[in-house]
């Protein structure tokens, strides 16, 4: 019986290693390529402007706030199925809620991962500290604060 499960453990880890060596194929987007992604909760469009750095354009909205702004990447791994990255984001954010409304800017840096599962679809997770400015336009209130954001997304790349 021992001997039963030992090779069968042993076949599923030849498996996924064989699994994990096809993917390792299947990565890397090219300079130039372009790429389309659902961030919760929002889209994202990727443009590859180099190896090492990508610019992207990302929209967010959700319980009357609405972002929008520029991401810069910075890549340090390229030949894997998994790269490494930091960068820099801005937004503009325009709220409205029952008692008030108004806008603000955001900005701030971030670290994090992309995962590719096939050659043109990866999930993209990051996490950093975003320094959030707001100013309500009916009672001329300001509030300023540090915040730590999560962003999650799926990316389909053009090739």
């Amino acid at each position: 019986m021992f001997s039963t499960v030992l090779c069968f453990l042993l076949l599923s880890g030849e498996g996924l290693l064989l699994a994990a060596d096809e993917l390792k194929v299947k990565s890397q987007p090219a300079t130039g390529n372009w790429a389309l992604g659902a961030v919760y909760p929002g889209a994202a469009l990727k443009y590859m402007a180099g190896s090492k750095s990508a610019w992207e354009l990302k929209a967010q909205s959700g319980s009357g706030i609405f972002a929008v702004g520029p991401r810069y990447y910075r890549y340090l791994t390229q030949a894997s199925n998994t790269r490494l990255f930091f960068g820099l984001e801005a937004d503009y954010i325009t709220y409205k809620s029952d008692v008030s409304k108004g806008s603000g800017l955001a900005g701030g840096a971030f670290v994090g991962g992309e995962l590719f599962l096939t050659k043109q679809i990866s999930l993209l997770m990051d996490f950093g500290p975003m320094y959030i400015d707001l100013t309500d336009n009916d009672f001329l209130e300001s509030a300023s604060q540090l915040e730590y954001v999560l962003n999650l997304g799926i990316y389909w790349h053009f090739k």
